[in-house]
């Protein structure tokens, strides 16, 4: 078997397969194992990744910053991404949880689709054995899309041939170790998510969605326009984007008002009490990556914060933007407190004894998205009405002014007000700012930290390409490492 993990995995593996209390009562290779469809489901769901694979990448992006006024530290093992190290791994450290925790995903659809490859449902299970098999490719493709845009370039018609990430489309025996992985090319990797997508569309198409912690076919649909936009294909990217907009509806942010009214302003969004738990979070559509409370940038004097320019986008014209209370700390930067508070603090998620997980898919996105591929195709009144579309949910009521195409001059306009908002809606969601950043020409950006030392990330950097794992270099010595 190719060892993905190096160490890691084979302790997975071990785990997996011996352990009694995990997922399953499994037993070792070649003694009891998964037998019946709801066996494999059970080994399915054990392959959501459970932990964080992407939020540290929200450090090294213009939607953070450290505040130096604040007692508090950024931790050792954060400060290599928001200084844009050569490698964002901390020295000594071998293993790399992202690559291990995605590639874990992988193994466990390959499972489950190796098995099923050899099976003929009868028909009380062809329900489940289709739902089953179609969110093992629908896992593996939001894997791999995760790989490829962490460890490997752009999709552009230069990177095609680059080196991707491997791509393992079967699990073997788990004690047969062969070394010396290769990267696919860029190109075919992308290929492989498509036909993966198509797969899981296929088989998930109008089954009943089990819980937004699964991957459906209306969350797949999302995934899918996400994917095409990313890879320039426009109308696919309208296509699969209008499905999710024609089927889930947008939360109305106005109606947090009469809870603002009862708490004020300064005290509606903190504590214990962040706006997913208001209705907003019927337009998440698959939550993941573990719990979403107290993450680095929730914390009131943590080092850790969303950027100012994220809360001046929300208070631009003077609009009554209700995004705004998602990101505004309300503190008194007059006193010490509020000085080591700053302005800004993430009140999506509160502290509190019902967990929330971080999103993954959401609504929302299929409107910025479907703006983006309209003014990408010259349909610029179409563009703007989605805009319209999203913002009459977010301004309050009598302060919005629809936008009109006259608004724009010209395309590049249009687009820096799509891509605003997309910054707006996805900030700390999905990894996808950093990604975005990166197929968007890999602007320069600046951070300052100890002792005001100003760090730089130049355009086109390659450091924008996290380099390979240590554990994988160490298991697949002749690997093409990523430039710097």
């Amino acid at each position: 078997m190719k060892k993905i993990f190096y160490l890691n995995f084979i302790v997975m593996l071990v785990l997996l397969f011996s352990s009694c209390k995990k997922m399953l009562d499994i037993k070792p290779v070649n003694s009891m194992m998964p037998v019946t469809i709801a066996d494999y489901e059970s080994v399915l769901l054990g392959g959501y990744p459970k932990q964080d694979f992407y939020f540290k990448t929200e450090l090294m992006t213009d939607n953070a910053f450290v505040n130096l006024q604040t007692i508090n530290s950024l931790e050792r093992s954060n400060e290599p991404w928001y200084v844009w190290a050569s490698s964002h791994q901390m020295e000594g450290v071998a293993d790399d949880p992202y690559w291990g925790q995605l590639y874990k995903s992988v193994y466990y659809a390959n499972t489950v689709l190796d098995e099923f490859s050899k099976r003929n449902p009868s028909a009380a299970d062809k329900v489940l054995f289709e739902t089953v098999k179609g969110e093992a490719y629908a896992l593996r493709a939001f894997s791999y899309f995760y790989l490829l845009n962490l460890y490997a370039d752009v999709y552009a018609p230069e990177t095609l041939n680059d080196h991707g990430v491997p791509m393992p489309l079967t699990a073997v025996d788990v004690h047969e170790n062969t070394q010396n992985n290769v990267r696919e090319p860029i190109a075919k990797v992308w290929e492989q998510i498509l036909k993966d997508i198509d797969q899981a569309s296929l088989l998930l198409r109008g089954k009943a969605e089990k819980s937004k912690f699964r991957l459906n076919y209306n969350s797949l649909q999302l995934f899918k326009a996400r994917v095409n936009l990313f890879m320039g294909d426009y109308e696919e990217a309208v296509a699969a984007s209008t499905i999710v907009m024609n089927t889930k509806g947008l939360f109305d942010m106005n109606e947090t008002q009469s809870h603002i009214d009862k708490e004020t302003e300064r005290y509606a969004f903190t504590s214990n009490y962040g706006m997913i738990d208001t209705d907003y979070k019927n337009e998440v559509l698959f939550f993941m990556a573990g719990k979403a409370n107290n993450n680095i940038f929730y914390h009131g004097m943590g080092a850790a914060k969303p950027a100012v320019e994220l809360l001046d986008l929300c208070k631009r014209n003077g609009l009554m933007d209700y995004r705004k209370y998602i990101f505004d700390s309300y503190a008194d930067l007059n006193t010490a407190d509020g000085v080591q508070t700053g302005p800004t603090i993430y009140n999506m998620f509160a502290k509190q004894e019902n967990p929330n997980y971080h999103i993954g898919l959401k609504v929302s996105e299929a409107y910025v998205i479907r703006a983006e591929a309209y003014a990408k195709t010259g349909r610029k009144d179409l563009a703007v009405n989605d805009l319209n579309l999203l913002l009459v949910k977010r301004i309050k009521k009598g302060t919005f002014v629809p936008l009109k195409s006259a608004d724009f001059a010209n395309q590049e306009e249009l687009l820096k007000r799509i891509y605003e908002e997309r910054r707006i809606e996805t900030a700390f969601e999905g990894g996808l700012r950093w990604f975005d950043l990166r197929r968007l020409g890999k602007p320069s950006l600046t951070h300052v930290y100890k002792n005001g030392q100003v760090y730089t990330l130049k355009e086109k950097d390659p450091r924008y390409i996290l380099q390979i794992p240590l554990s994988e270099q160490i298991n697949s010595p002749e690997m093409p490492l990523n430039k710097r």
